[in-house]
């Protein structure tokens, strides 16, 4: 579970760098306009929202799958609140770069949420051989058939 964990961990840290700085360099050579003064602010963002995901989701009870869907959705919902607050507090404090702001949060959303699904992905693969290993009769009786 640990090697697990550190797997996402170091998924999740190189894709948002990679992403950040991605992001960030084809703005300033094709729109350098668009590029706002607080950018650091949103991958830092999603930074630190995934890693909370992949904490909360590592501590979560796996014998319930259906569980660990409702946290996940849970999780999505205060993700999107969470980033609708950021913007809202941003349109409150820069109202001029508020419309690059907000495309520029879309653009990360969008790439954060494949990163995401990959780790639910891989959650769900690790519980699905777990469960295999706890109940080898029920592998049995499955390969049987």
């Amino acid at each position: 579970m640990k090697r697990l964990v550190r797997h996402f961990l170091i998924v999740h840290t190189v894709m948002l760098f990679a992403a950040g700085f991605g992001v960030w360099y084809i703005l300033k050579i094709f729109s350098p306009d668009t590029l706002i003064d607080a950018y650091f602010v949103l991958p830092l963002f999603f930074y630190i929202t995934g890693l909370v995901f992949i904490f909360i989701m590592m501590k979560m009870p796996k014998d319930n799958p259906k569980e660990i869907v409702n946290m996940y959705m849970l999780l999505r919902v205060i993700k999107v609140f969470t980033g609708v607050a950021i913007i809202t507090l941003y349109w409150f404090l820069d109202k001029e770069q508020i419309r690059s702001f907000a495309i520029i949060f879309i653009i990360f959303y969008l790439i954060y949420l494949g990163i995401e699904t990959y780790i639910y992905m891989k959650i769900e693969m690790y519980l699905k051989e777990e469960q295999k290993k706890n109940n080898p009769v029920k592998k049995k009786y499955l390969e049987d058939r």
